[in-house]
Protein backbone atom coordinates (compact mmCIF):
# COMPACT_ATOMS: atom_id res chain seq x y z
CA UNK A 1 0.00 0.00 0.00
CA UNK A 2 1.41 3.25 -0.70
CA UNK A 3 1.15 6.02 1.65
CA UNK A 4 0.43 9.49 0.62
CA UNK A 5 1.55 12.53 2.53
CA UNK A 6 -0.92 15.49 3.31
CA UNK A 7 -0.66 18.22 0.85
CA UNK A 8 -0.22 22.20 2.40
CA UNK A 9 -0.58 24.36 0.51
CA UNK A 10 1.52 27.64 1.77
CA UNK A 11 0.13 31.11 0.44
CA UNK A 12 3.31 33.91 1.41
CA UNK A 13 4.94 36.72 -0.11
CA UNK A 14 8.22 36.40 1.81
CA UNK A 15 10.72 34.00 0.37
CA UNK A 16 12.19 33.79 4.05
CA UNK A 17 8.62 32.87 5.63
CA UNK A 18 7.80 30.81 2.91
CA UNK A 19 11.04 28.90 2.93
CA UNK A 20 11.04 28.28 7.06
CA UNK A 21 7.53 26.66 6.83
CA UNK A 22 8.06 24.25 4.19
CA UNK A 23 11.51 23.57 5.69
CA UNK A 24 9.65 22.28 8.58
CA UNK A 25 6.59 20.99 7.04
CA UNK A 26 9.12 19.07 4.76
CA UNK A 27 11.09 17.40 7.66
CA UNK A 28 7.38 16.06 9.21
CA UNK A 29 6.93 14.60 5.72
CA UNK A 30 4.18 16.90 4.33
CA UNK A 31 3.73 17.70 0.38
CA UNK A 32 4.59 21.28 0.17
CA UNK A 33 3.07 23.74 -2.84
CA UNK A 34 3.35 27.52 -3.15
CA UNK A 35 1.48 30.19 -4.09
CA UNK A 36 2.81 34.14 -3.71
CA UNK A 37 0.24 36.38 -4.67
CA UNK A 38 -3.68 35.98 -4.60
CA UNK A 39 -4.94 35.27 -7.80
CA UNK A 40 -1.79 32.30 -8.14
CA UNK A 41 -3.05 30.91 -4.88
CA UNK A 42 -6.36 30.22 -6.09
CA UNK A 43 -4.94 28.27 -9.43
CA UNK A 44 -2.69 26.21 -7.18
CA UNK A 45 -5.42 25.46 -4.61
CA UNK A 46 -7.39 24.24 -8.07
CA UNK A 47 -4.35 22.33 -9.09
CA UNK A 48 -2.89 20.93 -6.21
CA UNK A 49 -6.39 19.89 -4.03
CA UNK A 50 -4.50 20.65 -0.88
CA UNK A 51 -5.38 19.09 2.15
CA UNK A 52 -4.53 22.51 4.84
CA UNK A 53 -3.58 25.98 3.61
CA UNK A 54 -1.63 28.12 5.31
CA UNK A 55 -2.51 31.68 4.01
CA UNK A 56 -0.68 35.00 4.76
CA UNK A 57 -3.33 37.86 5.10
CA UNK A 58 -1.25 40.47 3.38
CA UNK A 59 -1.10 39.18 0.13
CA UNK A 60 -0.02 41.46 -3.53
CA UNK A 61 -3.03 41.62 -6.09
CA UNK A 62 -5.62 40.07 -3.71
CA UNK A 63 -5.81 39.85 0.15
CA UNK A 64 -5.27 36.65 1.80
CA UNK A 65 -8.89 37.06 3.17
CA UNK A 66 -10.73 37.68 0.11
CA UNK A 67 -8.32 34.51 -0.88
CA UNK A 68 -9.96 32.97 2.38
CA UNK A 69 -13.36 33.89 1.14
CA UNK A 70 -13.23 32.28 -2.27
CA UNK A 71 -11.77 29.02 -0.88
CA UNK A 72 -14.58 28.97 1.39
CA UNK A 73 -17.31 28.96 -1.54
CA UNK A 74 -15.33 26.12 -3.60
CA UNK A 75 -14.29 23.86 -0.41
CA UNK A 76 -15.97 25.02 2.80
CA UNK A 77 -13.73 22.06 4.26
CA UNK A 78 -10.76 22.87 3.41
CA UNK A 79 -8.95 23.79 6.44
CA UNK A 80 -7.05 27.38 6.47
CA UNK A 81 -4.87 28.67 8.87
CA UNK A 82 -4.18 32.61 8.45
CA UNK A 83 -0.97 33.45 9.07
CA UNK A 84 0.98 36.70 9.50
CA UNK A 85 4.21 38.72 10.69
CA UNK A 86 3.98 41.72 12.38
CA UNK A 87 6.74 44.32 11.69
Amino acid sequence: MTETSTKVLIVEDEQSYADALRSGLEQEGFSVQFAVDGESALMNFDVAEPDIILLDVMLPKMSGIDVCREIRARAPRVPVIMVTARN
